[in-house]
């Protein structure tokens, strides 16, 4: 009697049942309760159909596979982003994003003669409060990138809803003659930023 007691598939008719109590109490619709008290009545027919040991066993495997894959889907479902949130994340941002502004750019006189240097303001015009801002600068000559560097905005730590910030960027000229890598179009997208 105490072999049989101990004996695998009693251990996991006992664990299933107290799992499936644990479970309706919890969540009476539960698929997963569901599915287990299928699982049990499952592994209760072949136990009562007196099957050979290997078949058992095989059953209990099989079992056991898609417990453990439905309980790794619960808990990813419990204790991650639901996807429909996330969804509306990245569409809060990516909104947001679009509404941070580059205007009034344009290039100025360097007080250095190998230096470019150019001013625009950067605006929210969102009405979430934005940090961490990085910019992306293109430059072109005659239609063609010749240049590019990504930036954070180190002149601001927040930016508020309808808060606007003036920005310089100046860039270095390589080599001797200076007006060969001059750009005559600057291009400045925002590429990431933190929403607060």
């Amino acid at each position: 009697m105490w072999k049989k007691l101990n004996s695998p598939i009693v251990i996991v008719i006992i664990a299933l049942a107290g799992l499936y109590g644990v479970l309706e109490l919890s969540q009476s619709k539960s698929t997963l309760a569901q599915e287990i008290r299928g699982a049990y009545d499952e592994i209760n027919a072949i136990v009562k159909e007196g099957s050979s040991e290997a078949e058992k066993t095989k059953a209990i495997q099989e079992f056991a596979k898609e417990i453990a894959m439905q309980i790794r889907g619960g808990f990813g479902t419990g204790f991650g982003d639901d996807e429909s949130e996330k969804k509306a994340k990245d569409k809060e941002y990516v909104e947001t994003r679009s509404k941070v502004k580059i205007i009034e750019l344009k290039k100025v006189k360097s007080s250095w003669s190998d230096r470019e240097k150019y001013v625009f303001a950067v605006k929210n015009e969102s009405d979430k409060t934005v940090s961490s801002i990085k910019l992306n600068y293109e430059f072109y000559q005659k239609g063609k990138l010749i240049d590019c560097e990504n930036r954070w905005v180190s002149q601001v730590k927040l930016l508020g809803p309808g808060e606007e910030v003036a920005v310089s960027k100046e860039r270095r000229l390589p080599g001797e003659d200076s007006s060969v890598h001059s750009a005559d179009e600057i291009r400045v997208k925002v590429t990431s930023l933190d929403i607060r």
